[in-house]
């Protein structure tokens, strides 16, 4: 692949000052959920890129960790970059049918 198709995208930062939870279900299916947050100047930043070469890459730069590995059905959810790991299994799971994501 030669890169060209690149995904970015930023999302703000909440601070959560009540309720943080009670808005997902099951628990506001059954409850109804409240919560009480604000928005701050800070941003978490994705950036996804096609690879051709059959490996994944995860860069968490707030903590300075980082994985490369096979694109896999599922990555061991320890060691380094863990919460990207997680994310990876769970789009490979639910949107891309048990598939590895590699390229696009």
């Amino acid at each position: 692949m030669d890169g060209s198709l690149r995904i970015r995208a930023r999302a703000p930062l909440r601070l959560g000052f009540a309720g943080g939870g009670t808005d997902v279900s099951p628990f506001c299916d059954l409850h109804g959920g409240l919560v009480m947050n604000a928005t701050i100047n800070l941003f978490a930043f994705a950036h996804l890129e096609p690879s051709s070469d059959g490996q994944v890459s995860f860069n968490a730069f707030d903590v300075a960790e980082t994985y490369e590995g096979p694109a896999e059905d599922f990555i061991e959810p320890s060691g380094p970059a863990i919460l990207h790991k997680g994310v990876y299994n769970r789009i490979v799971r639910q949107f891309n049918n048990g598939r590895p994501i590699h390229t696009w």
